[in-house]
């Protein structure tokens, strides 16, 4: 006697959509997003170190989503990171400016100097 083929069901699943599959790794780019532009807009001079009343809890809200968006396995690591890298960076924005500034000045003169030398 052969065996039953397998049962397929009568019609394909529908694919779930972009957003429910990487909802909350969505919220933590957004977040993140959000952090860094109010960050921008609400600080004095560039250089200067933004309020941590404003930024941290920004800070803590990306880190529970990418956390969560991780347990969850949501896949597309970098949506959650890139939301939590930029809320970590508008809490010390002033600092990442300055060091950004930094290390471009010196690859101008790293390069200029390679092609002098």
């Amino acid at each position: 006697m052969e065996p039953a083929p397998p049962l397929r069901p009568a019609t394909s699943p529908a694919p779930a959509s972009f957003f429910a599959r990487h909802a909350l790794g969505l919220a933590a780019f957004v977040i993140g997003l959000v952090a860094f532009v109010v960050s921008t807009t609400t600080q004095g001079e560039l250089w200067s170190m933004p309020d941590w009343r404003v930024t941290v809890p920004f800070l803590v809200a990306a880190a529970a989503a990418s956390v969560v968006s991780f347990a969850r396995k949501e896949g597309m690591p970098y949506l959650p990171l890139g939301g939590l890298g930029m809320a970590a960076v508008s809490v010390v924005l002033g600092w990442f400016l300055v060091m950004a500034a930094i290390i471009v000045v010196t690859a101008i003169i790293i390069l200029i100097m390679s092609a002098v030398m």
